[in-house]
């Protein structure tokens, strides 16, 4: 992520070497675990400038992108303006604009790691979510060299990263479980140094096989029970 906060900058990011072999690694492995299927309804919250949000309507055929960034929202609806099925709302992740039961499936991808009260968050999720929908969230892990660049970075200075959290494995999937979603599942990506370097191919397929707690990027998927309550 580009620590400035306009969209062009931003998308920038990805048009870089780097910038688009992470972001190849993290959505095969944030859509292998999501396993969305046609037809069903999905909300990305904290969508950015939907770059999680069209390939999600491409599998789905819809999906709607959630923001509290105008900006953000904007450069999402002309650069996607392309595909059908996406819609676009001005909104806040712990207080969503969405009557309860509505989705089939919500992506939280790199939110929590900003926001204040991350429970909120999920719980909002489970309140939107259908019984038996599944809720992704995907967050920066906290044992990888990606976390300790990005902590320098914060403390030299940078907007982006000087306040950032970074998640273990275990703190995610204890924070789905608290919240009463069940099934869990894990992920992760981008097992190699924030260099270009040769064979991130092979660095990427070891890791995922030997060490799957030290992906930069740490994916928990869990599923929404039938009861309509959450825990405390």
């Amino acid at each position: 992520m580009s620590d400035a906060l306009d969209p062009a900058a931003y998308r920038a990011w990805f048009s870089t070497p780097l910038g688009r072999r992470v972001d190849a690694d993290e959505k095969a492995a944030l859509f292998s675990l999501a396993q969305l299927r046609a037809g069903e309804q999905v909300l990305d919250v904290g969508c950015g400038d939907g770059n999680v949000t069209g390939p999600a309507a491409e599998i789905t055929g819809s999906a709607i992108g959630l923001d509290r960034s105008p900006d953000m929202l904007r450069a999402a609806a002309q650069r996607l303006a392309h595909l059908p099925g996406l819609r676009w709302i001005e909104g806040d992740a712990t207080k969503l604009p969405f009557t309860g039961a509505t989705f089939d499936v919500v992506l939280v991808v790199t939110v929590l790691c900003f926001v204040a009260d991350r429970h909120a968050v999920i719980r909002e999720a489970h309140r939107v979510l259908r019984p038996g929908g599944r809720l992704v969230i995907a967050e920066l892990g906290r044992y990888s060299p990606w976390a300790l660049e990005r902590r320098l970075r914060g403390l030299a200075g940078s907007r982006t990263w000087r306040h950032a959290r970074f998640f273990s494995r275990h703190e995610l999937e204890s924070l789905l479980g608290d919240a009463g979603f069940t099934d869990l599942a894990h992920g992760a990506a981008v097992f190699y140094p924030p260099l270009r370097i040769p064979a991130l191919g092979a660095l990427e397929r070891l890791g995922r096989w030997l060490w799957p707690w030290a992906g930069a990027l740490q994916i928990v998927r869990g599923r929404r029970g039938a009861d309509s309550t959450i825990r405390a």
